[in-house]
């Protein structure tokens, strides 16, 4: 098989390619060539083995059916950002093929996020990922979990439940609320009167607060349905229920920040409900539909219920808008194109505005599901980490720029793409890394030989991180102290911290494991370990600007802070060394617990619980 080629830099993918027969495509100022097909199949690609090439699929994709696509990925609407971007996935991807899976130095903790006041507020531990010592001799090491846990599952940690008193994994600390709230105003349209006044300060609102995260319309298109859909009447049709669905999130959609004007009550949180059941209402039109509305509509109600804390009615809304995806007109065409002729040589055609949005809406309602089904208690589904679950193989392509749209427009369409191409581009590569854990666990001998291969393999997914955060462009980088961040650049830093929770997770369990068996800790497990409480602190503090901001990523924030609280209470519990500032981090999160408690009656539970083992820690039982 020939070898992918080499990632072209930002300045190379701006040259135009002079060969014979070849003509670079335009977008505004920025040219740049075709990229040629790798030879080998998506899933080929996917497993990183070699591919036969066999037509119309190969051996593999034919012994275990799957569909083989070999068709190229039309890049010709990207610009050199974005294409900076993928480049620096396909490096990823190289890495992982190529390079020798040798120890060396991790990146230093402080970099990438965090203020000098933070830094001295938690104890850096050692930067280095030393294999001097074996863990031959540590064949049989207890280890909970080889992967982040659904916090309701750590409850039955012995260190928590040793009398067999606290609550099952499987209780209703996460019970779900009502589909729709009790008010008047679900029983008459009255107020949505004052609509015809306001509309247009509420769908700049969900422009600029909500649409930024999940690109999913093309704004002047949009703009232009609400618009009628305000001057005609707000009737029965899809259309009415999208712009219902869309001024419901911009009435409680508020910059990165304390939200506290939209609480239960207060007069944006009853008028977002009214409009959001009015659009309920009418949900019903769009599930017979074929067309993209209908996953939009569906998506927009799990956003909203996600702002609203109803994570059960969420997934359910977002896996409905996956399902209403499968029929979308580019997943037919792309199941044609990797069935199609051998040896074709017809360059892919561009897409139009159309088929960018399904694959946007695609994505998000991927990703979406994907992210509350494995933070939620669904026991009849498959594991979160499978490999069933891996993300889609192509990315989301951009829309072409607007002509008609202002400087200023453009410019925030195009941050709102580039975040949402890095989200996705970190997204893939801890999804890959996920699975990479999994099949070496499960191909490991023992818990020590896993361990120990894991510990070799840290410092390569350290460095994949980096390069990733490194490849950011300027106004989304992550390099910087937090200062003045908006919420794109809040969000990137979350998921940043969740992906070194993932890849020293095992080590963390391995590590309180001895604890627990009184059991000596491998030296390098435990200097490991400890990076991994490090960044259960880490993810406290930086999280801590957005502990009041209501948006849909709210409650999985909330939730994460809940794991790392249990984590390093329950290392606490066990007499483990800690990082400096956990105790501190630990008081935030119950803080932040009781801050959403009225709203959120199982927070105060959470609240109750963590305190309570904390005063443990404080005051050891002799």
């Amino acid at each position: 098989m020939q070898a992918d080629a080499a990632p072209r830099s930002l300045d190379e993918s701006m040259e135009p390619d002079r060969g014979p027969g070849k003509r670079p495509a335009a977008r505004g100022t920025a040219f740049y060539p075709r990229k040629r097909a790798n030879r080998a199949c998506q899933v080929c690609r996917a497993r990183k083995t070699k591919c036969d090439n066999r037509k119309p699929a190969c051996s593999y994709c034919v012994k275990v059916g799957a569909i083989c696509n070999q068709s190229a990925t039309d890049l010709s609407s990207f610009d050199p950002a974005s294409i900076r971007i993928l480049d620096r996935l396909d490096e990823l991807e190289n890495l992982i093929k190529n390079e020798r899976r040798t120890p060396g130095p991790a990146p230093p903790l402080n970099q990438s996020f965090g203020s000098p006041d933070l830094r001295n507020r938690v104890l850096h531990p050692n930067q280095t990922s030393s294999q001097a010592a074996s863990i031959d001799d540590f064949d049989n090491i207890p280890l909970r979990s080889i992967l982040p846990e659904k916090v309701e599952s750590l409850l039955a940690w012995s260190v928590f439940a040793e009398d067999g008193s606290q609550p099952s994994p499987f209780t209703d600390l996460g019970s779900p609320g009502p589909m729709f709230f009790d008010t008047p105003s679900n029983r008459s349209n009255d107020g949505l009167l004052d609509l015809e006044t306001q509309f247009k300060a509420l769908l700049d609102n969900f422009f600029f607060h909500v649409h930024c995260k999940n690109p999913i319309f093309d704004e002047p298109a949009t703009r232009r349905l609400v618009n009628n859909v305000m001057l005609g009447g707000i009737d029965w049709s899809s259309e009415s229920c999208l712009a219902l669905l869309i001024l419901a999130l911009g009435r409680i959609a508020r910059p990165l920040g304390p939200s506290l004007d939209t609480g239960p009550g207060t007069q944006a949180f009853v008028e977002a409900r009214t409009l959001f059941n009015a659009a309920q209402k009418r949900i019903g039109a769009v599930l017979c539909q074929t067309d993209i509305i209908g996953a939009q509509c569906l998506f927009l109600s799990g956003v909203y219920m996600m702002c609203v804390f109803r994570p059960f009615q969420a997934w359910r809304f977002f896996s409905d808008a996956l399902a209403a995806c499968q029929i979308l007109p580019f997943l037919q065409k792309a199941h044609k194109v990797s069935h199609s002729e051998a040896g074709s040589s017809a360059e892919p055609e561009a897409l139009g505005t159309c088929e960018t949005q399904a694959q946007a809406i695609y994505w998000s309602s991927w990703k979406s599901e994907r992210e509350m089904r494995a933070d939620l208690v669904l026991p009849d589904f498959s594991m979160p980490h499978s490999t069933s679950v891996l993300y889609p193989p192509f990315f989301p392509t951009p829309p072409p720029a607007s002509q008609s749209a202002d400087t200023v427009d453009l410019e925030r369409q195009r941050a709102s793409w580039l975040f949402y191409l890095a989200e996705i581009s970190l997204r893939r590569l801890s999804s890959r890394v996920c699975d990479e854990i999994m099949q070496l666990h499960r191909s490991s001998a023992t818990t020590g030989a896993f361990l120990d291969d894991l510990a070799a393999l840290t410092p390569l997914y350290e460095s994949q991180a980096q390069q990733w955060a490194e490849s950011l462009p300027p106004e989304l980088s992550i390099a910087e102290p937090p200062g003045e961040d908006h919420i794109c650049k809040y969000v990137l830093r979350g998921h940043f911290i969740n992906f070194f929770e993932t890849i020293y997770w095992p080590f963390v369990m391995a590590h309180l494991g001895c604890l627990e068996a009184e059991l000596p800790s491998p030296s390098h497990c435990q200097s490991l370990a400890t990076k991994g409480l490090y960044y259960h602190i880490r993810r406290m503090y930086m999280n801590e600007p957005g502990f009041l901001h209501r948006h849909h990523g709210t409650y999985p924030m909330i939730r994460g802070c809940i794991r790392s609280a249990l984590v390093l209470v329950a290392a606490g519990l066990l007499g483990s060394d800690l990082p400096l500032g956990w105790h501190d981090a630990t008081s935030n999160v119950i803080q932040l617990l009781e801050s959403w408690g009225e709203e959120v009656p199982e927070f105060l539970r959470w609240k109750v619980f963590i305190g309570q083992s904390l005063f443990q820690v404080n005051t050891p039982i002799s």
